[in-house]
């Protein structure tokens, strides 16, 4: 019976799942080694069955209702004589009851090592697919890794990586290494039926064993059937991503971001307390926007702020390029409305009270203007945001944001992050933006839309991302892998706990995902993870400022043994690699110091190098030029460089100043990075840290307070590059 007819025929049936002979004999036709098998319905066919195989033998019952045999007792292992056959036939007969339909007898196949396969559709991501841990420990240990199909064989390759127990496909116990060719051929097969079939829901091979000689072979599968209408290849495609919709959508995103003229509905003459209409109207103003504004208000005077005033869109003497919402929940379906009627096709609505609250009211007012928009063919960034940002532009929501531009883009769930973020980066770190965007409850608009606007973006080297909840996981995923082989995207996803999924949920009214896939997302995608905001910051430092580190070795050079053994352990932990470097490697590099209180290894613990700042160059020249390391960690402990250098203020900033210049071009173009450390309580120092981090910075040499979040950086801007060297 071929693929189709099997699935067709069960679908018409409205069976749930497939007999455990029917999946495999399905998988068998996607090129998945499968268990020879037969199925009888006598005594005498089984006995007869399993003396043709030899003994020993495996029975189980078979019926549509029986998909968790071995819970009933419904699976008869290592069977070796006819007499035992016999025994077990009708005990699984009796245990199954009325729902036996026959009876299933296969070869016992012999193998120390257990592994599960399988996919799942997600609401989100799609089909993922599964492979780990089998047999009797898969729940216990859930030693499983997903990821997204099609799969490649570098993503084979980490997907085996990333298993805690991965030293089973190997030689084991006087079994041979798996066969990783086999292995590729089973997972991409499940990618195939993944696709080629919408209507299977999930399909689960537990076990597959791993044979003495290496070879795979799934014993026991079990394909189970979703509501989807069975249809071959990928479907049309849908009307969002289509070539029209799609240009459109990005039309209106470049006027939204380089807009003539806007309107603010809910403008007011009076700023209040918490952010209005009045205060996003004077934000514009104040931040300089070149462009012809308007305020609306019903109530509205003859002018507010200054500008003349209007009563509604109708009003106005043009089609703005841009409009702003900024009134009561209420009121908002009325004002979409009205720039449907206009021609306003591109709007940010500020205001919140929708689907993020929760409440009935909010749901419902939701999908009022959800349908208002989609029949009006209107672009909507929000509900429940803050809107855009870009300096160049002089477009802003929040005061105190900072004129100039700069390369990064980001791109926001959170409108408080939005603010906080862009403030927190550009006045401590230098970083400034092209383009920001909150884009709330993503009514129209969402993530994919921005990113792929950026990613085209001449102005943008970096993006960086907030996420909470998604509605189409597969589609970022696929825009993110698209832009992160051309730049890096950094992505800080909240809601990867339980507890987080809660709280993300009740503030954007979106699911987020579970960790497990996200970490397939991140290994497959090319993104850089971040954990916090800081993180974020600290992460888009280094791809500011640094270059492809080529690898994963780096040198240490900083001062007292227990510290430089606490950046070993930050490093190795990070995925880093500390090579040994030749016993004369002073004498190598014409060093003349004493080895005498110098430890003559990786990390470099030589304390008089900061005094002797040439030498600290040759040093770092000698390993650049020797090819010995990929990138470099100077650790500056600041208390005792202090008190050593006679609490010299000028000595202290000179060593920051060295480390940037001199000791940058010693390391040929090698990333190099600062961590810095203080545990005394020390005024002067205290200072000192701010001063050092802006001559640094000045230079384009990150800092790092402490070793770990170097080490942790530096980590992921190798993994970074070692996607865009595989891609």
């Amino acid at each position: 019976m071929l693929p189709d007819t099997i699935i067709e025929k069960a679908v018409r049936n409205g069976m749930k799942t497939l007999t455990e002979a029917k999946s495999k004999r399905l998988l068998a036709n996607y090129g998945i080694p499968v268990v020879e098998e037969t199925v009888v319905q006598t005594e005498s066919d089984a006995v007869g069955r399993a003396a043709s195989y030899g003994f020993p033998v495996v029975l189980k019952a078979l019926g549509e209702k029986l998909t968790h045999k071995t819970d009933r007792g419904l699976v008869a292992l290592d069977l070796r004589s006819e007499s035992e056959v016999r025994d077990a036939f009708h005990r699984l007969n009796a245990a199954a009851g009325q729902d036996w339909e026959a009876c299933l007898v296969q070869p016992m196949v012999r193998g120390k090592r257990e592994f599960a396969a399988g996919f799942f559709r997600d609401l989100q991501f799609g089909p993922v697919i599964m492979f780990g841990l089998g047999g009797i420990f898969a729940e216990a240990f859930k030693d499983v890794v997903f990821r997204m199909p099609p799969l490649s064989r570098i993503d084979i390759r980490n997907l085996v990586d990333a298993l805690v127990c991965r030293k089973l496909l190997f030689d084991f116990r006087g079994e041979a290494a798996v066969d990783v060719d086999q292995l590729a051929q089973v997972l991409n097969g499940l990618s195939r039926l993944a696709a080629e079939h919408p209507c299977i829901a999930e399909v689960d091979i537990n076990p597959l064993i791993a044979k003495p000689d290496g070879r795979i072979v799934a014993v026991d599968a079990l394909i189970g059937l979703g509501d989807e209408t069975c249809t071959t290849g990928d479907g049309e495609m849908s009307a969002r991503s289509c070539g029209d919709a799609e240009a459109a959508i990005q039309r209106a995103i470049d006027k939204m971001v380089h807009p003539r003229s806007i309107a603010v509905m809910g403008a007011k003459r009076q700023v209040g307390k918490l952010l209005s209409g009045a205060d996003l109207f004077k934000r514009l103003q104040e931040f300089g926007f070149p462009g012809r504004l308007y305020p609306v208000n019903p109530r509205a005077e003859s002018e507010i702020h200054g500008r003349k005033a209007y009563r509604d869109l109708f009003s106005l003497p043009e089609i703005p390029d841009h409009v702003i919402v900024c009134m009561p929940a209420t009121f908002v379906p009325d004002a979409l409305r009205d720039c449907a009627t206009v021609g306003c096709k591109n709007i940010h609505i500020f205001t919140a009270g929708f689907k993020e609250t929760g409440e009935a009211e909010g749901l419902r007012l939701q999908a009022e203007i959800e349908e208002i928009a989609q029949c009006g063919g209107l672009h909507v960034i929000g509900p429940n945001c803050m809107g855009l940002y870009v300096p160049e532009s002089r477009t802003v929501t929040w005061p105190e944001a900072s004129t100039t531009s700069g390369p990064v883009a980001f791109i926001t769930q959170s409108g408080g992050h939005a603010r906080d973020f862009t403030k927190f980066a550009s006045s401590r770190f230098g970083i400034h933006f092209s383009k920001v965007v909150s884009y709330g409850n993503a009514l129209t608009l969402d993530c994919t839309d921005f990113l792929k606007y950026v990613a085209r973006d001449d102005q943008t080297r970096i993006v960086l991302m907030y996420l909470e909840g998604i509605e189409d996981g597969r589609t970022l995923f696929d825009v993110v892998q698209r832009t992160s082989r051309e730049k890096p995207v950094i992505i800080f996803k909240a809601g990867m706990t339980d507890a987080g999924v809660r709280v993300a949920a009740s503030h954007t009214g979106a699911l987020a995902g579970s960790e497990n896939i996200w970490n397939a997302f991140f290994c497959q995608s090319g993104a850089v993870r971040a954990t916090s905001l800081e993180e974020l910051a600290a992460l888009t430092q280094a791809f500011l400022h640094l270059e492809d580190c080529g690898g994963r070795r780096v040198a240490i050079l900083g001062s007292g043994g227990g510290i430089s053994v606490n950046a070993a352990d930050a490093c190795t932990r990070s995925g880093l690699t500390l090579p040994v470097f030749p016993p004369n490697l002073f004498k190598m590099a014409g060093e003349s110091i004493s080895t005498a209180g110098n430890i003559v290894s990786n990390p470099i613990d030589a304390h008089k190098m900061f005094f002797d700042l040439p030498q600290l160059g040759r040093m770092m020249k000698h390993l650049s030029d020797g090819s010995y390391v990929d990138m470099f960690i100077v650790s500056l402990q600041l208390d005792w460089l202090y008190t050593d250098s006679g609490r010299d203020m000028n000595y202290m900033e000179g060593i920051a100043t060295y480390i940037a210049t001199e000791g940058k071009a010693m390391a040929n173009g090698k990333p190099l990075v600062v961590g810095w450390r203080q545990f005394l309580d020390i005024p002067e120092v205290n200072h000192l840290t701010h001063r050092i981090r802006e001559i640094l910075l000045a230079n384009g040499v990150p800092v790092y307070e402490g070793m770990a979040d170097a080490a942790i950086v530096l980590s992921k801007l190798a993994g970074y590059h070692e996607f865009r060297r595989q891609s």
